[in-house]
């Protein structure tokens, strides 16, 4: 391994340890031994966060340990599972962070991580990722059984069991964790993958509203969705305008208007449908497209061979800035 290689790892450690931003609970600093092996076995070596809830199990973190996916850092999370973290700040807007994987998004957007692997009940791991131009996915495939146990009530009413999904600052990597997470790759190409399949695009100017109150949003979903369609929806600014969270918006007729104009759309209720759902995202700050399949492998492969289409160039600037660990020393 060379060393300018090496220094990278070293410096996300170095900065999980300095724990800048207060988004790290825990560091494991011997994941460098881990590397080297790593990369002569997959040919690459992807530092990982893991959401500090004992609601991801173990058996999965040793195995994406295995799968070139290294554990490095505990992250922290929004308390209580809150759409807002009212203790990390959006480094760009300046405003609290999207929660509740609030930290591992974080950690990813800040170069600590390569990776993060989150929880999702209501958008609490697409809605963070759409908030930083990150990549986030989610599916309930993943752990499904053990999952199951951990059924909640949201702050609207509606029960659901959470899904468990990843953030990465590109596609290639969300790609690659598939692997561990799905047993799905993605290597091979396929020539006639659209085949069969059906896309549907959303339109926020039709019944019904997309950042409207989810009861409807979950029969609309469940009504227009099925094996080998694709729903396609343009969602954000997430939190740019203004704060989406239930616990604000349920005051009254202002509130609730507030919450609408936070950018988050049919991500809220991705989860509680049982779909999959990919973010891929935009240029404008905060905004990304939302794919929304049925959960099954087949559907999950096409979606990404779409989004492969459908990727734009990181800001330049915010990877100058965020990614220059030497800022920090």
């Amino acid at each position: 391994m060379d060393m300018e290689r090496l220094e990278t790892y070293a410096k996300k450690t170095f900065l999980a340890l300095k724990n800048p931003y207060c988004t790290v609970n825990q560091v494991n600093p011997r994941v460098i031994d881990l590397v080297a092996p790593s990369l002569e076995k997959h040919g690459f070596a992807w530092y990982t966060g893991v959401k500090d809830t004992s609601v991801i199990p173990g058996e999965l973190k040793e195995r994406l340990n295995e799968n070139g996916f290294l554990f490095h850092t505990a992250d922290k999370m929004a308390l209580g599972g809150r759409a807002v973290d009212l203790q990390l700040i959006n480094p760009i807007t300046g405003k609290w962070m999207t929660g509740s994987s609030s930290g591992t998004a974080l950690n990813v957007f800040y170069g600590i991580n390569d990776a993060g692997i989150g929880t999702d009940g209501g958008g609490s791991v697409l809605a963070p990722a759409a908030a930083l131009n990150l990549y986030g996915f989610i599916s309930p495939l993943i752990e499904q059984e053990h999952m199951k146990q951990y059924a909640k009530t949201s702050t609207d009413g509606i029960v659901f069991s959470p899904s468990l999904g990843t953030i990465t600052r590109d596609l290639k990597t969300l790609e690659q964790v598939l692997n561990p997470l799905l047993g799905i790759n993605l290597k091979e190409e396929s020539m006639n993958w659209e085949d069969g399949l059906e896309w549907k695009e959303v339109s926020n100017e039709n019944p019904p509203d997309i950042y409207g109150h989810r009861e409807p949003l979950i029969q609309f979903l469940n009504q227009i969705t099925g094996p080998g369609t694709i729903l396609i929806s343009k969602e954000g600014p997430v939190d740019v305008n203004a704060m989406g969270d239930s616990i604000y918006g349920h005051f009254d007729k202002e509130t609730e208007t507030c919450q609408a104009r936070s950018g988050k759309g049919l991500m809220r209720v991705v989860n509680m449908c049982g779909k999959s759902a990919l973010t891929i995202p935009a240029s404008k700050l905060g905004c990304c497209t939302l794919l929304i399949c049925e959960s099954k492998k087949e559907d999950i492969e096409a979606m990404f061979r779409k989004a492969r289409l459908m990727v734009c160039q990181r800001s330049q600037l915010i990877e100058r800035y965020f990614m220059n660990f030497d800022m920090y020393f």
